[in-house]
């Protein structure tokens, strides 16, 4: 870790995801580990260790973002590995609502979008070591609109409702990792508030796409193991019941035959109707 020797102004001293931390004294110690409730979440913690990028899919309650977050500062705590600095983000998006606009700066606005994350933080290192984390530039908070154009090195990027976000987004994020990084991409593809078509989601496309690759990982939760609470497997399954089914196939377009209005006794309004509902 380079040392720095000149005095730094005081812009010069705010740290953002192109940053190396210069603090050695970190406040976490070996009593903050990860503690999996079942094997699922020690294969996801197990994955996220092995591979450079993780894309993990899967209801709410199953464990994704705690596995994800303790891991991360598992990683982070051990000296031996060359992370400095564990960044959240999240899209932007309200669960089909609007609060209108944010008062207040960057951290500010982006304050009540990873407010889950902050929570399951406080749960694993206590609320006084995160704001210490937070001082130090060890725990940071990105939006994901700033992350464009930004090399990420020596950090570990948790990224989640990935279902929320766009093929591109998704594109850009994960061009931004750099030397000695990790990134953890979550969602839940039966939970967007963007996309009527989950399939037109970045989190569907990136598990279609780059199957291929193998420095990514991917990983998919079920309901049955769901740990959070019992009875939001029996919410979930209830709401599957009035699921439309995903279409596979394009619908084909008819073939239209030629013919008179007067062999087809249609009046002119509904030959009309018809024909602009064929374009709608």
């Amino acid at each position: 870790m380079a040392k720095t020797t000149r005095k730094q102004s005081s812009t010069q001293k705010q740290v953002d995801a192109t940053t190396t931390i210069t603090n050695n004294t970190s406040p976490l110690t070996s009593r903050h580990r990860l503690k999996c409730k079942n094997a699922k979440q020690k294969e996801f913690a197990n994955l996220i260790t092995e591979k450079e990028i993780v894309i993990a899919s899967g209801p709410a309650g199953v464990g994704k973002s705690y596995v994800a977050i303790a891991r991360a500062i598992e990683l982070l705590n051990n000296k031996t590995n060359p992370y400095k600095r564990i960044i959240i983000s999240k899209p932007a998006i309200e669960a089909d609502e609007n609060h209108g606009f944010l008062p207040g700066d960057l951290k500010e606005k982006m304050a009540p979008h990873v407010a889950s994350s902050i929570d399951i933080i406080d749960k694993i290192v206590g609320a006084s070591t995160r704001l210490k984390l937070v001082e130090q530039g060890l725990v940071q908070v990105e939006a994901l609109a700033f992350i464009r154009g930004k090399t990420i090195d020596n950090a570990i990027l948790i990224m989640e409702e990935g279902q929320n976000m766009s093929p591109n987004q998704v594109k850009t994020l994960l061009t931004r990792i750099g030397s000695n990084s990790k990134f953890i991409l979550s969602g839940d593809l039966d939970q967007s508030d963007r996309f009527r078509d989950i399939r037109s989601s970045g989190l569907w496309d990136v598990i279609d796409r780059h199957k291929n690759i193998p420095e990514i990982g991917f990983f998919e939760f079920t309901n049955e193991d769901i740990v959070r609470n019992p009875i939001i497997s029996k919410i979930l399954n209830n709401y599957k019941r009035d699921e439309i089914p995903v279409i596979t196939k394009k619908p084909v377009r008819p073939k239209v035959t030629t013919t008179t209005t007067k062999s087809l006794k249609i009046s002119k309004p509904t030959l009309l109707k018809r024909v602009l509902n064929f374009f709608k």
